[in-house]
């Protein structure tokens, strides 16, 4: 099987709030996984005061992926939440300096430490 397009998305805890950790290609056909796994996060209770997307294995992005991240923002700023985009890989870092949205997003060079268990 061909692994061309898989994109995956792993969420985990951080100090900082909810890190959704994506891989592969965010492109129009993976959208949905990207949605699926962002309002998830969004949807817990207490509202987190972050969303951290930690971009650091994603190998493509096209303009999809990008408003994905864009409508993300948005519905996180409804309720208070920032989302951060977190280790952009370079394809991604490229497209995010020539749309101009690395200055919509925070931009983080790494991402916190996963929270101990209790």
């Amino acid at each position: 099987m061909d692994d061309t397009g898989v994109f995956t998305v792993t969420a985990r805890d951080s100090p900082a709030g909810p890190v959704l950790a994506c891989a592969g290609e965010l492109d129009m056909d993976q959208v949905p996984v990207f949605n699926h796994a962002a309002h998830r996060a969004l949807a817990a209770r207490p509202v987190p005061p972050m969303l951290l997307l930690d971009l650091h294995e994603v190998t493509f992005i096209d303009s999809s992926g990008l408003n994905a991240l864009l409508l993300t923002r948005i519905q996180a700023d409804r309720q208070g939440t920032t989302v951060h985009l977190t280790r952009p890989s370079d394809q991604v870092a490229r497209l995010l300096e020539l749309t101009g949205a690395d200055q919509v997003f925070p931009v983080d060079p790494e991402v916190p430490s996963p929270r101990s268990s209790r």
